[in-house]
Parts: C-alpha cells; sequence; structure tokens
C-alpha cells in the first residue's frame, strides 16, 4: 500500500523560525499606564520574568536578534542574550504604536477625558483611528512589514531569528507572518514576556505557539524588590 497523502510543510523544506517576545514589565505596566514610545525601562519583576525566559531558551542557537530601540525592549534582549557574543540590532520599526498625547496616562484617565476616542481607540477594532497625535493600525502595520520584508531577505530556511517587541508590533508582525487581513490585528492576546514561535515556509507561516507564559508560573506576583 503506497502512502499518498500529502506532505505537510515540515516534512518538506526547513523553515525560518521566528521567536517572538514582548518585553518584561515596566511600573507602567503594571499601573495600567499607557506607555507607548515612551521610554520605559524594566521593572524589578520584569526582569525576572525575563531572566525565567532566557533559562527556557538556554542553548537555542539564534542566528540574529533584533530589538526594539526603547530601553524596555533592549534590556529585555540583553537579558535573553546574557554572555553570548551575539549583537543585537536596534530596530526602530519594531517600537510599539504612539499614541501620541495618551502617553503617560492610565486607561481610566483615558476614559474619563476622551470617552469617545476610548472606545473608538482602545475598547473598538477600528484599523483607521488612532489617538491624538498617534499612530493607527495601517501605520504601526506599514513600518513591521518593512522589517518583516527586510528580515526574511537577510536570512535562509533553517536560520532562528529572535525578535523582542511590544504588544503592537508583535501582533502586526504576526499579521505579517501568517498573511492575515488587518482586522484579525486585535484578536490576539498578548502578554508581557510572553514566547511565541512561528515558522516560515516558502508559501506559508505556521503558528507553533503563542502567547506562553509558563516559564513565569513560579514567579511570586507580590514580589518587590
Amino acid at each position: 500500500m503506497t502512502n499518498d497523502a500529502p506532505l505537510q510543510p515540515e516534512e518538506q523544506v526547513q523553515p525560518l523560525t521566528w521567536y517572538l517576545v514582548r518585553h518584561g514589565e515596566t511600573d507602567w505596566n503594571r499601573a495600567q499606564r499607557i506607555q507607548g514610545q515612551t521610554d520605559v525601562p524594566l521593572n524589578a519583576r520584569g526582569r525576572r520574568q525575563i531572566a525565567a525566559l532566557a533559562r527556557r531558551l538556554h542553548g537555542t542557537r539564534f542566528t540574529a536578534v533584533y530589538a526594539s530601540d526603547l530601553s524596555r525592549t533592549m534590556q529585555s534582549a540583553r537579558l535573553l542574550v546574557g554572555e553570548t557574543a551575539l549583537p543585537i540590532a536596534p530596530t526602530p520599526e519594531l517600537r510599539e504604536f504612539s499614541y501620541g498625547e495618551w502617553e503617560g496616562l492610565t486607561i481610566a484617565e483615558v476614559e474619563a477625558r476622551d470617552a469617545d476616542r476610548f472606545s473608538r481607540r482602545l475598547s473598538g477594532r477600528n484599523e483607521d483611528f488612532a489617538g491624538p497625535g498617534g499612530e493607527n493600525t495601517f501605520d504601526v502595520l506599514e513600518r513591521v512589514r518593512r522589517f518583516h520584508e527586510q528580515t526574511m531577505q537577510r536570512h535562509a530556511p533553517g536560520e532562528a531569528v529572535l525578535v523582542v517587541g511590544h504588544g503592537g508590533s508583535l501582533r502586526a508582525l504576526l499579521v505579517c507572518l501568517l498573511d492575515l487581513p488587518p482586522e484579525h490585528f486585535w484578536r490576539v492576546r498578548l502578554d508581557v514576556a510572553a514566547l511565541s514561535i512561528v515558522r516560515s515556509y516558502p508559501q506559508t507561516g505556521v503558528l507553533e505557539l503563542w502567547n506562553d507564559t509558563s516559564h513565569q508560573d513560579n514567579l511570586d506576583p507580590t514580589e518587590e524588590e
């Protein structure tokens, strides 16, 4: 008897594997304050979250590391790379949404001061809408798509790249990697210090892991330093 079943993508060719990591927690994350492109560093818990992920990824051989050039992502990337000599490429295209005048405010403050815009932007799925002075979904998709295309050209099948970004920029990258419609942008959750894995084949992208935070299971959520 012959097996005429079609080969699955992973049986045909080696993929380019993307390890996607959202930065660790900051004080603004904890306070539910809108960060956007404001340069806020990791807090002590954020550093512990990323250190736990670094232990999980120990031994993974990355070809390259790309990170948003904001401090919370660069700090996260450095912790993940550890003492290896692998350089980190600061990548402005991977920055978070610019939220303009809303940056620095808590979500509750925005809702109280600007209820109509809040409902249209933070509670809705209006891809064309931006906060005052900020970016909309299409703006972020455009710059992340440039990074995606350039990275695909730089790297070969069988390689692995580590990308450290933000909730917004990594959602945009997922849309690019899986060739999803823009309206799928807000349909996925992405927590701080979460690990996701996507494998890129010549004709398709395959989502292997998304928003995995199991490496944080033993962290005390009330612990302070």
